[in-house]
């Protein structure tokens, strides 16, 4: 028969507490995984341009846009004082 010892409680409380810490590390482990790849990936979006030649192209664009963006403001300032000059 079995005997009932008054510290039995001790090793099912020991066991639960430490397989919940085990489930809670490996919980984590998953979620801190995950985490490591995503800032991988958004690392490797947010990386400049490799050759001197793709920095050259992406410098010219944007010069052109600005260009682009001069005129249309100076047409528009045209197009403003040419109306004040009709209305007066």
């Amino acid at each position: 028969a079995m005997e009932l010892n008054p510290f039995d409680w001790v090793y099912f409380v020991s066991f639960v507490v430490v397989g919940t810490f085990v489930v809670v590390n490996l919980f984590i482990a998953v979620v801190i995984n995950n985490l490591d790849r995503a800032k991988e990936e958004a690392l490797k979006e947010l990386q400049p341009p490799v050759s001197r030649e793709e920095l050259l192209q992406e410098l010219r664009a944007t010069q052109d846009s600005l260009r682009r963006l001069e005129t249309r403001i100076s047409d528009i300032g045209q197009e403003v004082d040419d109306q004040k000059r009709e209305s007066s």
